[in-house]
């Protein structure tokens, strides 16, 4: 009887501890905050998703909504890989001028209060006409790893900003809500994370390097100048 007993205990906790495993592994796979953050593992991607995104004059736009190649980016103003992506989207604003409209969307989520911080501070700031300045200043705050509450402040000091103005638009509910919905409206056009990036009906995933480069296999992938490129010709 004991026997039975012990051998019972026995193979109720190898169970338990089986499923111990299974419920790790499935937590280790689910989303979380940093599944938003797209980088370096995931910049060869691209794709024509079945739903594209269209680009109206009234969004926050460089260039004119009539060029022939139309590059809308989804970005995190407060993680490293957006702030990269932005160094290319630069590059090719210089490269391709008048060629390209760009436009730039938030891409924040409620796990990630940072990320609502800072694409605030981008649209209090585009009340004011002053937009472009606070996205350069943030990326530059993530680069230096000194993003925060404190430092988008001073920021909005830096670049002329009406401090109260800008103090009061931090935490109006109504546009933190606004700033939501853009994240989760852009899950039809297949957009899970940022920096992602369209490039006319060309979806790119990831950050992107601008110049070509060789995956880990060997394998040629085009960089975003090669991809722009290639929509011009």
């Amino acid at each position: 009887m004991k026997k039975s007993y012990i051998w019972g205990g026995a193979i109720i906790l190898l169970v338990l501890i089986l499923l111990l495993f299974v419920v790790k592994a499935s937590w280790q796979k689910s989303p979380d905050k940093a599944n938003t953050d797209l980088g370096t593992a995931v910049k060869a991607d691209s794709f024509a998703p079945t739903n594209s995104p269209t680009i109206s004059a009234d969004e926050k736009i460089v260039g004119s909504i009539s060029a022939p190649v139309k590059i809308l980016v989804y970005e995190d103003y407060s993680n490293s890989f957006s702030a990269d992506a932005a160094d290319s989207i630069k590059k090719l604003e210089t490269d391709f001028g008048d060629k390209l409209v760009i436009a730039f969307r938030p891409y924040a989520v409620r796990e990630k209060p940072a990320s609502i911080e800072a694409a605030m501070a981008v649209e209090c700031a585009a009340s004011q006409g002053k937009w472009p300045e606070m996205r350069e200043a943030i990326f530059k705050d993530v680069r230096n790893s000194s993003l925060n509450t404190d430092q988008i402040k001073t920021d909005a000091t830096t670049i002329g900003l009406d401090q109260d103005k800008f103090s009061k638009c931090l935490t109006d509910i109504e546009k933190q809500g606004i700033m939501l919905q853009v994240a989760t409206d852009a899950k039809q056009f297949s957009v899970y994370g940022a920096p992602t990036i369209f490039v006319n009906n060309e979806l790119v995933v990831g950050a992107r390097p601008y110049e070509d480069y060789l995956d880990e296999s060997g394998a040629k992938v085009e960089g975003l100048k090669s991809l722009v490129a290639r929509q011009i010709k």
